[in-house]
């Protein structure tokens, strides 16, 4: 298992390789390279399965040198360095398939889990018979895992106003920026949206089979006041919780 780190910023670069738990990782070499083109001359040379790259160098930035990588058939996962929370960065990684998006500096521990996960996913694809059931194998179980823990998570927390993107984040093991960038191109919501959606969904629900009272559904689904649920319920339904439940239970 090799790893290149490719950044132009030689105590950050130092600082990654430092961090990488290569023992327990399994990792053999980890090359490291100051620029795109230092980058492209390694993997002439060698082997590499997975990349680190800032996206923001002189000479080459990352993003060209992840389509450079594709173009030239090397089937390396990508992992994407930068120190922007930038949308449109998230955006143009999810399009090149990339694994993930880390901010800038890098948490070690977030690190090790991130190259963790992707190494076991290259595990599983060199499992299959053939490059391309390798890479299918791999995005189809990255969605599958990434849409039941998202289910999960928010059904799990649906209750709770505080509900954040952060916090969702973090569960996930994912960026922010890239996290809302992912939920929005499986779901076409953004991550607000969605769970709006949900809470309106579980209180339609609760308001046809049970008895609970308007103002404890709202609390129950994670509205900080019954105004407010009953405001999100009429937007969503046209109708207000009291009139969703005598229409329906006639």
């Amino acid at each position: 298992m090799n790893l290149l780190v490719v950044d132009d910023e030689y105590y950050i670069v130092k600082g990654i390789v430092g961090a990488i738990n290569r023992k327990d990782l399994g990792i053999q070499e980890i090359f490291t390279a100051y620029s795109a083109a230092q980058a492209r001359n390694i993997f002439v040379k060698n082997p590499v399965n997975i990349m680190l790259t800032d996206i923001e160098m002189p000479h080459g930035d990352g993003l060209s040198l992840i389509n450079w990588v594709h173009e030239n058939n090397y089937h390396t996962i990508s992992i994407i360095l930068t120190g922007h929370q930038r949308f449109d960065y998230a955006q143009k990684a999810i399009k090149m398939h990339c694994y993930d998006y880390i901010l800038k500096p890098v948490d070690t521990g977030r690190l090790n889990v991130i190259l963790k996960s992707a190494i076991e996913n290259l595990d599983m694809a060199n499992g299959s018979n053939g490059i391309i059931d390798k890479i299918n194998t791999v995005s189809e179980n990255q969605e599958a895992d990434f849409v039941s823990r998202a289910r999960d998570y928010l059904n799990e927390n649906l209750s709770s106003p505080e509900l954040s993107r952060d916090a969702f984040a973090s569960f996930m093991h994912m960026n922010p920026d890239y996290l809302s960038a992912t939920f929005h191109k499986k779901y076409g919501l953004t991550i607000s949206n969605y769970v709006l959606n949900m809470r309106i969904d579980k209180a339609k629900e609760l308001l046809l089979y049970t008895s609970m009272s308007i103002s404890e559904i709202g609390e129950q689904v994670g509205f900080s006041s019954n105004s407010y649920f009953c405001k999100q319920f009429r937007k969503a339904t046209s109708v207000t919780p009291q009139m969703f439940r005598e229409k329906n239970n006639t």
